[in-house]
């Protein structure tokens, strides 16, 4: 099938960075008779005075020195003589520095010039709060924007990203965003006094040290120490928490409270080593989940953190002057050097523009053969999804809905109306009429009473729960009984359940209700909608799709997911957890369990396996390469399938790239389904591409980073972007393309639902029971 797609101008964050020409750079060498690595270094420490003093600006890499100024009266392969150096047998040296030549336009020691010199301008801006890694994030704290009503203030800043070209003839760039940290007005202290029932629920959390403003994250906190408590100084001698800061930084402590403990890399060594902070000396950063549920707050934060296209451009424009006009002071001679303008280098402030492509998203296919074109900005898809979906359940089964007497008469009454209504309007006959069970109490004891009772009822009349929902009092994400109600339908039922809030159901209860009726047809193994326009290389043979996410939280167990398409839809799962482990020995198993259950819904093996990886950053490919790799290629050598080709796309949803659409008019965000895969943005030769799949109608849209790891199918560079792009629209949460496929972000939800309620101490482990994995729904959506 032929894949229509348009070409789009789009501006870029990305800044080009070049030395400007008919500004040379000169490289030099020390000369020594009989010189070593070692010797050579001897004597660039040495003469370090001299050499400063003939060039004023200079750098030395792999032992050659480097500098926009010749030395007056030296000619090239002519040489300068600094002194003497005693060599390694204490035989007197005549140290010379020698002209080798101006450096050619595509010397490889450009790179690393520029690079040093965007490190240190990016290092020196003193008037900015540095964060991350050599100062990746940068902020005025100077321009806080306070929001005294919401007990915080919001420090704007950059993220600046050194990116190095690794294709020749292309230049190095400097990717540029809008960066925000939120400061919020509360000690840690006052954190640990209000949760003194739970003090674990500081761990994890970024705190910052008010006396000198740095940034960690607490790994812990040691209720044995105190400011009193003593710990040996630079000079090895014993001092108390509460005498060192009141000597250093002039603070009184308090000295009853606990000590916070954070891990630190030594900025030599890299080794990880312990600190000790004081909470009353710590403030809070980010945001609560109060904050996060309460509507107001975060849109008057917003404002603010989610600025348009014309706000990051400028901002960019205006940091890369700073860049420019950034002055170096020397302190032993109290000298000043603009340091890039010395240098001639030069960071464009116009960002690059790319021209990138525009794919048609097609057709959402839903029941009566209904088809909506989803490149039609006239499609309403939350009112035209609300009909007939494309597959549901043949055989009837069994619901029982538990709701509260006491709170949740009118709520039942309301969804009972609206269910009866909304199953005739999507033809949606998959379940008897509702089992409906009373709670007195909105307590643990008597919900487990309820459903034992219930499971007793079931199993004399020989029959299954197929589905549980609850209607139960309190706020989204809080109510009381929420993962209990999630635990025992797991566990015990092994059946799939949902559960509803009693105040979502006050207003718009009918556009509710068809939404949560979406959702329990995903849950029992129907398909809501499918898309068409499937590249032909995935349906002309039976295909796989995996999503794989790993769960990881202080605190919390980890978790791994591996979701695993089992029709040709790409609409139900095969869907599997494991609780911690080395999990990258496990994923054979997975997959090679993925293969079987594929096998028994279609009576074959697929030909086309494509496992999307998440949460992979340029540092850990390597290692999947290296390790999960092997482990799949080894689950289809078990199960002896050597005609079946493996693809494994890496994704990346914490990226810096930002695209405005281009030409003369205002920057908007680009239109879902743009693909962005110049080699001037993705600094490689692989199948590596951005996509924007996602409709954002406030602040700038974030693209995703995908990278073909590896692949036993030839020519897929335009079907797998396709391809990714069409599963950004099958999640069944959501009726709309979302940030990524929807393999991964089953697997991400699942992960996440199993790793923030599994615990250990639990009688009845949050986990699901292997019938309900046997089912093959998305039981955790």
């Amino acid at each position: 099938m032929i894949q229509r797609h348009q070409e789009i101008l789009l501006k870029t964050n990305y800044h080009e960075i070049s030395l400007l020409p008919g500004r040379p750079i000169y490289e030099y060498e020390l000369d020594i008779l009989n010189s070593t690595p070692e010797l050579i270094q001897a004597a660039l420490k040495q003469f370090r005075p001299q050499i400063l003093e003939m060039l004023r600006n200079y750098m030395s890499i792999d032992n050659k020195i480097y500098s926009p100024k010749i030395i007056d009266g030296i000619e090239k392969a002519r040489s300068k003589t600094l002194g003497t150096i005693q060599n390694h047998e204490e035989a007197e040296q005549i140290v010379s520095i020698k002209l080798i030549d101006r450096l050619s336009e595509n010397h490889l020691s450009k790179n690393q010039i520029i690079a040093r010199l965007i490190k240190q301008v990016v290092r020196n801006q003193f008037q900015m709060v540095s964060i991350g890694k050599i100062g990746s994030k940068l902020f005025w704290s100077q321009r806080a924007a306070k929001q005294q009503e919401n007990n915080l203030e919001i420090w704007p800043g950059v993220e600046c990203i050194y990116q190095p070209s690794t294709i020749q003839n292309f230049k190095p760039k400097l990717i540029i965003d809008c960066a925000f940290r939120i400061l919020r007005y509360r000690s840690v202290l006052e954190e640990l006094i209000q949760f003194k029932q739970n003090l674990d629920i500081i761990i994890g959390q970024i705190v910052m040290t008010t006396y000198n403003k740095k940034f960690y994250q607490i790994s812990g906190i040691e209720v044995k120490m105190s400011p009193k408590s003593t710990f040996l100084n630079q000079n090895g001698e014993a001092i108390t928490f509460e005498k060192y800061y009141s000597s250093k930084y002039n603070q009184k402590i308090e000295s009853n409270q606990p000590l916070l403990k954070a891990i630190v890399k030594g900025k030599r060594d890299q080794n990880e080593k312990e600190i000790f902070l004081i909470p009353s000396l710590c403030q809070m950063t980010g945001l609560t989940d109060e904050m996060r549920n309460d509507f107001n707050a975060m849109k008057k934060i917003s404002e603010i953190t989610k600025p348009s296209a014309e706000i990051r451009m400028r901002t960019a424009q205006d940091f890369i002057q700073q860049l420019q006009n950034t002055k170096i002071i020397n302190k032993k001679d109290n000298t000043q050097k603009v340091v890039l303008n010395e240098w001639g280098l030069e960071i464009k402030k116009d960002c690059i523009q790319i021209s990138a492509q525009r794919l048609d998203p097609g057709n959402m296919l839903m029941g009566r053969d209904l088809k909506l074109n989803l490149g039609d900005n006239k499609t309403n898809l939350d009112r035209q999804t609300q009909t007939q979906m494309y597959q549901t359940p043949q055989q009837q089964l069994m619901l029982a809905i538990f709701y509260n007497a006491n709170t949740g008469k009118q709520s039942l009454t309301s969804f009972l109306e609206n269910y009866k209504l909304a199953c005739g309007e999507f033809q949606f006959n998959a379940f008897y009429q509702p089992k409906v069970i009373e709670m007195q109490q909105d307590r643990e004891e008597e919900l487990e009473r309820l459903l034992q009772e219930l499971k007793v009822f079931v199993d004399e009349k020989k029959i299954k729960v197929n589905f549980l929902l609850f209607l139960l009092p309190g706020q989204k994400k809080k109510a009381r009984l929420y993962k209990a109600c999630k635990r025992i339908s797991m566990a015990k039922f092994g059946c799939a359940s949902q559960v509803i809030i009693e105040k979502t159901l006050s207003r718009n209860t009918r556009s509710i209700v068809n939404k949560i009726l979406i959702q329990l047809n995903a849950k029992i193994g129907g398909t809501p909608w499918a898309l068409d326009g499937i590249p032909d290389i995935f349906t002309n043979k039976p295909t796989m799709i995996c999503g794989v996410d790993i769960f990881t939280k202080i605190g919390r167990k980890s978790q791994l997911a591996f979701c695993s398409t089992i029709n040709r839809n790409f609409s139900r799962y095969y869907s599997q957890v494991l609780t911690s482990g080395e999990f990258c020995l496990h994923l054979q198993q997975c997959l090679k369990a993925a293969l079987i259950a594929f096998k028994q819904e279609l009576q074959v093996y697929p030909k086309n396996v494509i496992i999307y990886r998440d949460g992979v950053g340029d540092g850990q490919q390597a290692a999947v390469l290296g390790t999960e790799l092997p482990q799949y290629k080894q689950a289809l050598k078990e199960l002896e399938l050597n005609d079946v080709s493996l693809t494994l796309v890496i994704c990346n949803k914490r990226v810096s790239a930002k695209f405005y659409t281009g030409g003369q008019g205002r920057a908007e965000n680009p239109p879902p389904g743009t693909i962005i895969d110049n080699k001037i943005i993705t600094n490689e030769e692989a199948i590596k591409f951005y996509l924007i799949s996602q409709l954002s109608r406030q602040g700038t849209v974030t693209p995703t980073l995908y990278k073909v790891l590896y692949s036993d199918l030839q020519g897929i560079d335009q079907s797998i972007k396709i391809m990714t792009f069409k599963l950004c629209w099958l999640f069944y949460n959501f009726t709309g393309s979302i940030k990524i496929p929807a393999p991964v972000r089953y697997a991400h939800c699942l992960c996440n639902f199993i790793g923030d309620n599994y615990d250990d101490k639990d009688k009845i482990k949050f986990l699901p029971q292997s019938d309900l994995i046997h089912q093959k729904v998305l039981f955790y959506i």
